[in-house]
């Protein structure tokens, strides 16, 4: 009877294996948020030479990069694709993110969180030349080296994983809860 009970232990090995799987994704999500918090905040400082809060909620995240971050793991999850490749996919993907983000954002919150009205060739100051390249460079760092240190998280015991996961989910629906609804 071995062979049942490997099999009855494969058959509850797959949900396990799923949730982890989406535990990484909401550990890339992370810092994706985060890594877009850093980038704001590098060019605030750049550019006014001051500390600007530039997120949302309390943590040093921003939940657009988190899901550009997603968006683009989906897209190129398929193949290896080379770094040019994906930062000029890349930066064309997050200018359009960016701007169609920008409508349902100012309409929610009353005001654009960024203004490009000031960069050379920009649009209604929503998107920008500059920004778009940045973002492109951002992204292919993020895909040619976070990424692939995050995909070893899958070597890692499940429990690991599941737990900073879940400590980093719980931490973002809290902020996100206390930010918007309280």
């Amino acid at each position: 009877m071995p062979h049942v009970r490997a099999a009855k232990l494969y058959r509850y090995n797959i949900p396990m294996r799923k949730f982890t799987l989406l535990m990484t994704y909401v550990i890339e999500f992370t810092l994706g948020a985060l890594w877009g918090w850093l980038y704001e905040e590098g060019v605030e400082l750049a550019v006014n030479h001051a500390y600007a809060d530039r997120g949302l909620l309390h943590m040093p995240l921003i939940p657009i990069y988190g899901f550009g971050c997603l968006l683009l793991l989906l897209l190129y999850r398929k193949k290896e694709y080379s770094a040019p490749f994906i930062f000029i996919s890349s930066t064309l993907i997050t200018t359009l993110l960016e701007l169609i983000a920008s409508y349902p954002i100012e309409a929610f919150l009353g005001y654009l969180p960024w203004y490009y009205g000031a960069w050379p060739l920009n649009y209604e100051g929503r998107i920008s030349l500059i920004s778009s390249l940045l973002f492109g460079l951002l992204a292919t760092v993020f895909m040619k080296l976070i990424h692939p240190l995050c995909r070893r998280l899958e070597k890692a015991p499940p429990a690991v994983v599941n737990t900073i996961g879940i400590i980093f989910a719980a931490a973002f629906i809290i902020d996100a809860t206390f930010t918007f609804l309280i």
